[in-house]
């Protein structure tokens, strides 16, 4: 059962996503706690009624910046959004439902989503909805429409996209069929379980939703080995937990310091 959920807030100036808190629910109770990101974001303010960067909030309900974000179970839709999802028989629970569709309002700046899963035996595990369908032409839409459950897809990396170095892009087995992108999130990941001789990296098509809006339209499943010592996410120190006083950014210091001694300043 999803248990853990990370959350992520876009900087405005350059639309970046940065991983700032974790939201988990243990033994019936959900807590939430901020991460490293923060520090790096630097616009970023936290949220209301939990504005303590080092506190560890719980409550047995879902908060409500979170629960908000869950179509309602009186919607007519309803069903068909748990179909889309892979979660039918699930309409209670929500971190799983707010993991798949992160939770995204176009009111604001904040999605979820789910860590991977390494399992005991060294797979590692992931299902996620392939992104960017909205900038594909129609015929890759229309490819997408006629896959099956089970079949093969295909990671590569996009080293020369523009927009992302980093960014993992998914394909079918056809010639000039780039059907969308990994999320971001993932990137490091899966860049290291691609260069894996050993990894046996596999991607296939989870669940075909065809009446459903195109950032749910193609939901995947990965599975691969793990090499030795690897961790999901831990190259990346924005999941760490905040842990004592935030770093000093010393050029940011330097500056405030000589705007102070200029106020101060008299002519000779």
């Amino acid at each position: 059962m999803m248990n853990t959920l990370f959350v992520a807030w876009q900087q405005p100036d350059s639309k970046e996503w940065i991983p700032v808190a974790k939201l988990e629910h243990l033994n019936g109770i959900y807590c939430f706690s901020y991460t490293q990101g923060v520090y790096r974001a630097k616009q970023f303010r936290q949220f209301s009624g939990m504005s303590q960067l080092h506190a560890i909030y719980e409550s047995p309900h879902l908060f409500p910046i979170f629960s908000n974000r869950l179509i309602s179970k009186s919607r007519p839709e309803f069903k068909d959004y748990l179909r889309w999802l892979g979660l039918s028989g699930a309409a209670d629970n929500p971190m799983a439902m707010l993991a798949l569709t992160g939770g995204i309002r176009s009111t604001d700046s904040i999605e979820l989503f789910q860590p991977p899963v390494v399992t005991a035996g060294g797979q590692y595990r992931l299902d996620f909805f392939v992104r960017s369908l909205s900038h594909m032409p129609k015929a890759i839409i229309e490819q997408i429409g006629g896959m099956k459950e089970g079949e093969r897809l295909y990671l590569m990396n996009d080293s020369q996209n523009d927009f992302d170095r980093l960014a993992i892009a998914v394909r079918s087995n056809k010639p000039a069929s780039l059907l969308g992108y990994c999320p971001k999130y993932y990137a490091k990941d899966l860049s290291v379980l691609l260069a894996s001789r050993d990894g046996d990296l596999e991607v296939r098509v989870k669940c075909i939703n065809l009446d459903a809006p195109l950032n749910m339209r193609l939901l995947c499943s990965v599975a691969a080995k793990v090499p030795a010592h690897f961790a999901p996410l831990e190259t990346e120190e924005d999941f760490q937990p905040v842990t004592g006083e935030a770093p000093i950014d010393w050029s940011e210091l330097t500056n405030n310091l000589e705007d102070t001694f200029s106020r101060f300043s008299y002519p000779l």
